[in-house]
């Protein structure tokens, strides 16, 4: 009987953690830099206008470097954030963070940008020059154990289930 209950709480357990992995958000850990009047991803050479995409729940964590030896802004107008950003320079960057636990109301594609006179051109959502983007988006499903799985396991917990009983029966 110690048996059945043993593999009854594990198939129960296994089947529970099966199903509740992808439900966990994640901390996204990001670095920006501002380089030669363009933002970067991660580095002085990384890809201009970059998009961070995140999901529902995330907690995106920005690091924000100046590697120019001008001034600029981070302006995140959905968020409500405008974040000065002091000159700085390849070996000595100015560094500041932008942080944000992103929701299901968060889900679109949200520009930001440099608000300094002659960084970027145009009207928001729209603007471009020194420009990217934050993308929250709930990820495509992966295929992840639903009813199937479930039934396969308590399929072979019936079956130790019968095999308990027809031992138990037989000795």
């Amino acid at each position: 009987m110690k048996r059945l209950y043993l593999v009854t709480v594990l198939s129960t357990l296994l089947a529970t953690l099966l199903t509740l992995n992808s439900a966990l958000a994640a901390n996204v850990d990001k670095t920006l830099v501002a380089f030669n009047v363009d933002w970067r991803d991660g580095t002085e050479t990384g890809t201009t206008t970059p998009t961070f995409t995140v999901a529902p729940g995330d907690a995106l964590r920005l690091r924000i470097e100046n590697h120019d030896a001008m001034n600029h802004t981070f302006t995140v107008p959905h968020w409500g954030v405008s974040l000065s950003l002091n000159q700085g320079s390849s070996s000595n960057p100015y560094v500041t963070w932008f942080n944000v636990t992103t929701s299901s109301a968060d889900n679109g594609k949200w520009q930001f940008y440099c608000d300094i006179t002659g960084h970027n051109v145009g009207t928001y959502p729209n603007k471009t020059g020194m420009v990217g983007w934050i993308e929250v988006a709930t990820p495509t499903a992966k295929p992840t154990p639903g009813f199937e799985a479930v039934a396969a396991l308590g399929a072979v917990g019936g079956a130790f289930l019968v095999l308990a009983v027809w031992r138990h029966r037989k000795g």
